[in-house]
């Protein structure tokens, strides 16, 4: 996933060595951190970042209203539990190959990269194998009738959906380090390009086959078609050598060390983050788990912008500032903190006060029921904006910190939201997914704190911005009353 860094004063060469990778002890040139030419690559890889990732939501929400003319609600909490289970099993098998090579000095040797490529492509058979035995296991309880019979999980055509579905992962593990060589070096144009050119023909593919058979596979052929494309473009469209199967132990010894911890964050995390879908599975049918999806959709894009930006912009900017000037960490930090935390705490401000409203223009009446869902949800931006921190967290080399947060959510999410569900119903469990990143929060207070990365001053600014964001929506609800 990544090639030659191509950073002056880096000077990093792999060389073999008994039980590690040894570097050339090049001093690394400190003033070219400090230059407008580091600050430039992080603006611009951010410009590009929020326009690529804002045309890819316009394609997706285009996608989405499309084929909810398509389909029915119901076929959308299908959706939501195939993709669910996609997430978890790719997430259970995540060892931390881009992370480790981003963050590494060795992330531009060849032996090293061609290792992390060897891993990924056998990573990604492994998804496919894990997918098989979950769809026959879930047939399996089934058939003997262990499911409860109202829920999506008992939809006789759902086992087969995941085993197809989970397909897609041992194409796209053949996917080019060529990519995060890129990310690496904050050249993202040519990987938003891929992006946005996947997504549209994705798009066509899944919508043409389902108006002409009306069919959930259209969505899965839909996958496996987007994986090839991006298998293909990663390979033809990116410049850098060729990828080639590897297995140099050094390597794999430093993928591994690194991998450890962030195996154990993304294993948590794979549950903590589709725990509401696995949940609501049990819980409710099709129809309202088919709601909650639309709504928790909508309520993401503010989050899938932030979350692109603190992967593809913060992660390697922070990291490149703790490799040459880690005195200069806390400050690159404090700047992008500015622009997220007031950005995304105004879009929850105002997500609180139109989500109704939303939902009435984008959708027809049989999805009414997801526009209180997405005020309730849209308190989560409020802890999204924390994110910033677990790409900090691992350009510091402290994955464990991560693994600690991903604990931390996944029991409150697992004992929270049931009690709330039990108490309250529907409305008390949706309120629970909006804020149960609460007691993750304090963790990243106190963790910031061994770092100085603490903040008040932008705490105080961001709660003005909710506020802004909230009375401005109010305004527009007000309007949009008067007009009708």
């Amino acid at each position: 996933m990544f090639g030659r860094s191509g950073r002056k004063g880096l000077g990093v060469v792999g060389l073999r060595a008994p039980g590690r990778l040894l570097m050339n002890q090049v001093p690394l040139d400190k003033s070219e951190f400090t230059t407008r030419s580091f600050k430039s690559r992080v603006v611009g890889a951010g410009s590009w970042t929020l326009l690529g990732h804002s045309l890819a939501l316009i394609l997706r929400l285009i996608g989405t209203l499309v084929l909810s003319r398509i389909f029915y609600p119901e076929v959308f909490g299908i959706l939501a539990v195939i993709s669910a289970v996609q997430i978890i099993i790719t997430l259970l098998t995540d060892i931390g190959l881009r992370q480790a090579v981003v963050q590494s000095r060795n992330g531009a040797n060849r032996e090293f990269l061609n290792t992390a490529w060897t891993v990924q492509t056998l990573r990604g058979l492994a998804i496919w194998g894990v997918g098989g035995c979950f769809a026959a296991g879930l047939a399996l309880a089934d058939h003997l009738r262990l499911l409860p019979p109202n829920s999506v999980y008992s939809h006789p055509g759902l086992p087969a959906y995941i085993a197809v579905a989970s397909s897609s992962a041992t194409i796209l593990g053949f996917q080019s380090m060529k990519w995060i060589t890129a990310s690496r070096d904050l050249n993202l144009k040519r990987l938003i390009a891929i992006d946005l050119t996947v997504q549209f023909f994705t798009m066509a593919f899944s919508i043409g086959l389902g108006w002409l058979t009306g069919s959930i596979w259209s969505y899965i052929f839909g996958l496996i078609f987007s994986s090839a494309s991006i298998v293909l473009l990663s390979h033809t469209f990116l410049p850098g050598p060729v990828d080639r199967f590897c297995w140099d132990r050094a390597a794999l010894r430093e993928l591994l060390r690194f991998g450890r911890w962030t195996f154990m964050s993304s294993a948590l995390s794979a549950f903590a983050v589709n725990g509401d879908r696995i949940l609501l599975g049990g819980w409710v049918n099709a129809s309202i788990l088919g709601y909650y999806s639309i709504a928790s959709n909508l309520a993401s894009v503010a989050e899938g912008s932030a979350n692109q930006l603190f992967g593809s912009v913060a992660f390697p900017a922070l990291s490149e500032a703790a490799r040459v000037s880690p005195s200069r960490l806390t400050d690159v930090c404090n700047r992008m903190r500015w622009f997220t935390d007031t950005a995304l705490l105004f879009m929850a401000g105002f997500l609180f006060a139109t989500g109704a409203l939303i939902i009435k223009i984008l959708y027809d009446q049989r999805y009414a029921e997801a526009g209180w869902m997405l005020e309730y949800l849209s308190f989560g931006l409020v802890f999204v904006r924390y994110g910033l921190f677990q790409s900090a967290f691992f350009a510091l080399g402290r994955p464990e910190y991560v693994t600690v947060l991903n604990v931390t959510k996944l029991v409150s999410l697992f004992t929270f939201v049931p009690i709330l569900y039990y108490s309250f119903g529907l409305s008390g469990a949706v309120i629970g997914f909006a804020i149960h990143m609460l007691p993750t929060t304090l963790w990243i207070f106190y963790f910031n704190a061994k770092h100085e990365l603490n903040n008040p001053r932008i705490e105080i600014a961001a709660l003005g911005a909710w506020v802004a964001g909230w009375l401005g929506g109010l305004a527009i609800v007000k309007l949009a009353a008067a007009c009708c």
